[in-house]
């Protein structure tokens, strides 16, 4: 019988203590409770902002569109001017997350007739030329992938932008972003898609050049845009949010909620999307930098030439001092 109470005894002080240890221990509820609104930003030094739907209070993903991809800091500065604020502008935490599988896009694609003169005339065979509508400019890390419904081919391809004149060219002028060949010779099997990686630039024209050399123009049966994925998880609160980007005096955000180990967000989440791209209006400045410098250059010139009537010549003839 002692035996018995000794291990009563002994089962009842583990259990208190393990009771005791497990009050210290996170509750379900804790990342909710951690993630609260943040500091205030000013809004105002943002150029977009993009109101967010509203609902419960919830664990929630956003992927970022082109839209955001192109006119965010982006994936290079770790989209430091992203933010999330609810309506008394106070930060809204966020994880930024990589997706595994590409953000794909169908592109309009068409034949077209150059506008740089003489371009119809490079190369040697036939040249065939489409257009191809970018959805913004300055995307990050674009691909273009190409499909045909041949078998049997051997083309050049180059890829480029359609240039207005400027002060090294007196006409339109064509800038080559790739050039690279597309090949397949195994009739009855499909020709794999031609990937062209290029590098972001101004404009959302592309022009693509086949050179069909002397066979039939090839067949292009789509064309899309791969860039990559990322998206931001974050605990929705109950008032309306605003997700805002576009400003270059900004550092990356350093919330709390990166401590939490990844388990704690990795939960069940509800994928949502921003409304439209709402430009924030932003005072004019009363000069532009090109009036204002045009314009100190003019007073200085006119401070020059005061300066120079006011200063005597000393050509002049001395007079001569008063005699005796």
């Amino acid at each position: 019988m002692r035996v018995a109470a000794a291990a009563a005894l002994i089962l009842l002080l583990a259990g208190a203590a393990a009771g005791q240890t497990g009050g210290s221990t996170p509750q379900a509820d804790v990342p909710g409770n951690a993630v609260r609104p943040g500091a205030p930003v000013d809004t105002s030094a943002f150029q977009y902002q993009r109101v967010l739907p509203d609902g419960p209070a919830e664990l929630v993903t956003l992927p970022l569109d082109p839209a955001a991809l192109a006119h965010s800091q982006g994936p290079r500065r770790k989209f430091a001017d992203v933010r999330i604020v609810d309506d008394q502008n106070a930060q809204i935490p966020y994880l930024l997350e990589r997706r595994s599988e590409p953000l794909a896009l169908d592109l309009p694609i068409g034949a077209t007739t150059p506008r740089v003169p003489d371009l119809d005339k490079r190369g040697r065979g036939t040249l065939s030329f489409y257009l191809i509508n970018l959805p913004d400019e300055n995307l990050p890390e674009p691909v273009l992938s190409l499909e045909t419904s041949e078998q049997l081919f051997l083309r050049s391809i180059e890829l480029g932008v359609q240039r207005e004149p400027d002060r090294r060219h007196k006409t339109g002028w064509f800038e080559l972003l790739e050039r690279t060949t597309w090949q397949h010779a195994m009739l009855g099997s499909p020709a794999p898609s031609l990937e062209i990686p290029f590098q972001g630039q101004k404009g959302r024209e592309l022009l693509l050049i086949v050179e069909e050399g002397d066979n039939r123009p090839l067949p292009i049966r789509a064309a899309r845009l791969r860039l990559p994925a990322w998206q931001l998880r974050f605990f929705r609160t109950g008032s309306t949010l605003r997700l805002l980007y576009g400003r270059a005096d900004i550092t990356e955000p350093r919330y709390d909620v990166a401590l939490l180990s990844p388990s704690a967000m990795s939960g069940p989440s509800r994928e949502i999307s921003a409304a439209p791209e709402v430009a924030l209006s932003r005072p004019a400045a009363l000069l532009s930098p090109r009036t204002f410098w045009i314009g100190l250059a003019v007073a200085v010139v006119v401070l020059l030439g005061l300066i120079v009537r006011l200063i005597p010549s000393g050509t002049g003839q001395r007079s001569s001092p008063p005699g005796p």
